[in-house]
């Protein structure tokens, strides 16, 4: 698989568009309370409709009274597509940035993401491996 950077980014709204969703699970990996200090945790969900898949895996850490931050690494594939897009992206915040924030969503990785500040973006390209065939579509046939 050839990686290479991209200004090219998922479509969202493409996602957001109304599909029949064939299979969705979220798995969660690995859990840890921190000793009662906050906690750590690695998710993933995957959606797979009829033109594409998204997959989403998800690290977050909260340190009570310190920080929380959030690692996202999000795959795209678009059916027809000879690639997937891989975006990367770490949202980061100590808790006294975020004292205007109500403390409910500090436990909730889907609300507080959107508070948090963008410190890391990188997106790219996973070509797929072009297929070599040694012998012709007719010379299989025969």
């Amino acid at each position: 698989m050839k990686v290479t950077k991209t200004e090219d980014r998922i479509d969202i709204e493409k996602l957001k568009a109304r599909e029949h969703i064939m299979f969705f699970e979220e798995v969660l990996l690995f859990e840890d309370e921190l000793h009662d200090h906050g906690v750590s945790m690695i998710s993933v969900k995957i959606r797979v409709m009829p033109s594409s898949f998204f997959l989403l895996q998800r690290f977050f850490l909260r340190v009570d009274g310190v920080l929380i931050k959030i690692n996202d690494t999000r795959l795209y594939y678009e059916d027809g597509k000879n690639y997937m897009l891989r975006e990367f992206s770490t949202r980061e915040n100590t808790i006294a940035e975020l004292k205007n924030i109500p403390a409910a969503f500090y436990t909730d990785p889907n609300e507080i993401a959107q508070h948090l500040t963008l410190r890391v973006t990188e997106c790219e390209k996973l070509e797929f491996p072009v297929m070599q065939y040694e012998s012709s579509v007719s010379e299989v046939i025969q």
